[in-house]
């Protein structure tokens, strides 16, 4: 493929889906307007470098999620190289352990509402993106332990502590609503 047309193909793959690649980037980098511009901006990079390797064995909209994919997981790597847990209070943890409560359901449920980012932004990081892989992206703990190259019952742990942080950060705003 010559040069020329190269930067015709790639400039028609970017028209058709820089929108629909940030969206997707964005929502699965704790909503943070830079860091998903900053990606997309690099899985452009990288389609622009592999299009002239790229054979078309699959769609190209396959393609570009897969060099996407690719890089999200790397982001996620790299945020958790040398993140510590944050301990929480033990009423708290308590709290959370009750089994009458359905944490995943009121998670999920409010994941929905419009305060999610805001509440998702009071947490750290590697909680958000834990958070976001379990329940933007669908992600087994197992799968969620390969990513951030923890044990199983190491996110098991980060899970429970992000669930509880942001339950407490969602109910400090609906309290603050309230008055």
């Amino acid at each position: 493929m010559s040069k020329e047309n190269c930067e015709k193909k790639f400039k028609r793959i970017y028209a058709q889906y820089v929108d629909e690649i940030y969206q997707y980037v964005f929502l699965r980098t704790g909503v943070n307007v830079g860091i998903a511009e900053d990606l997309t901006q690099e899985i452009f990079l990288d389609v622009f470098k592999g299009l002239s390797r790229f054979k078309g064995l699959c769609s190209e909209r396959t393609w570009v999620y897969k060099i996407t994919k690719n890089k999200v997981n790397d982001f996620y790597r790299k945020q958790y190289r040398h993140l510590e847990p944050i301990p929480l209070e033990d009423d708290l943890t308590a709290e959370i352990s009750d089994p009458k409560q359905d944490m995943d359901a009121l998670v999920e449920k409010t994941f929905s509402s419009a305060s999610i980012i805001d509440c998702l932004n009071q947490l750290p990081e590697h909680y958000k993106l834990v958070l976001l892989l379990k329940y933007i992206d669908d992600r087994s703990v197992k799968e969620i332990a390969t990513i951030t190259n923890k044990s199983p019952k190491a996110v098991e742990n980060i899970l429970l502590r992000a669930r509880a942080g942001f339950i407490k950060a969602y109910q400090t705003l609906k309290a603050e609503e309230i008055r």
